[in-house]
């Protein structure tokens, strides 16, 4: 989650890279754009000098994308929130929307001055919106009422729109900020976009995040999906990420944490990624016993290196 005092951040980046990571992404909220600017002016600099690849996350933007929501830009752009079919208010903000977009382009261009080596899009997902943009969108693409969609067409759409999203930020930043790679986390139940998003010549970087620690889903059955990654990752040329989870874990499921780790050891990803430090504590997302929770991810992440 970071710190806007770089006294902080220097302590945990220094315990991060004990551990023998290579990476660290930095949780950057809206409002560290604007208020508390340390948390991301001061990050890149330090993740180097420790030896750490330097990624941001908007987490939150939009009061949409992954959590900590707390928009600063819908504030002043309420124009910008998604809209219910029945034309009631939505508090999470559109990615089809223009202005939106532009917003985050202006974000990503503030990471890239800092001097960040990437960019993580974090779980784009469907959206069902009615908004001006969305139903503009949907008649240029289709020429026809959004409102007169069936769920087929619905669904289609919906799916090309978290296409769209992710290709229009990854070539910007290909063309904008070339030094900067461009990541994608696909969350599994939006499977049936996973091959479009691969194909993105732009986006570097892809994976997903099977959070299956509080359910009793056999961890075996994590392989298939790992594996339908992988051969997409293979086939169009991109890099291959798992994350293992270490947030909102329950209190006696921390041996889970291990068990899904070592199918992730045994597929051998590009990477492997937890969400989040120190098991997210302090926050809405903490687990319910932080402790026990990152000691397991750090016993997979030791096993890592082995592999």
């Amino acid at each position: 989650m970071g710190h806007h005092n770089p006294k902080h951040m220097q302590t945990d980046l220094k315990e991060i890279q004990a551990l023998g990571c290579d990476d660290v992404f930095l949780a950057a909220q809206e409002n560290d754009f604007v208020y508390m600017t340390g948390k991301v002016d001061f990050f890149p600099k330090i993740a180097k000098d420790n030896g750490l690849t330097a990624w941001a996350i908007f987490w939150g933007a939009l009061n949409y994308f992954g959590g900590g929501k707390s928009s600063q830009f819908l504030l002043n752009d309420p124009q910008a929130h998604q809209v219910n079919k029945d034309g009631s208010y939505n508090p999470c903000g559109c990615y089809n929307n223009p202005d939106s977009l532009v917003y985050i382009k202006s974000l990503i261009d503030k990471i890239a001055s800092v001097g960040f080596d990437g960019y993580f899009i974090d779980e784009p997902s469907v959206i069902q919106c009615y908004c001006p943009a969305c139903q503009e969108l949907y008649t240029a693409m289709h020429r026809a009422n959004l409102f007169a969609a069936d769920s087929e067409q619905q669904e289609y759409f919906r799916r090309k729109s978290i296409v769209r999203y992710v290709c229009l930020l990854a070539d910007y930043i290909r063309l904008n900020h070339p030094q900067m790679q461009t990541m994608c986390c696909m969350m599994p139940h939006d499977k049936k976009a996973w091959e479009d998003i691969s194909r993105i010549d732009t986006l570097d970087n892809l994976g997903t995040d099977i959070y299956w620690v509080n359910q009793q889903t056999d961890v075996e059955q994590m392989r298939p999906l790992i594996k339908e990654m992988a051969g997409l990752c293979k086939a169009n040329k991109k890099s291959h990420h798992q994350w293992l989870q270490a947030w909102g874990v329950e209190s006696g499921r921390e041996s889970r944490i291990v068990d899904q780790g070592e199918i992730l050891l045994q597929e051998k990803p590009d990477a492997i990624y937890a969400w989040a430090y120190q098991g997210q504590i302090g926050t809405s997302e903490t687990c319910e016993n932080p402790e026990r929770s990152w000691d397991a991810v750090c016993e997979i992440f030791r096993k890592a290196k082995g592999v």
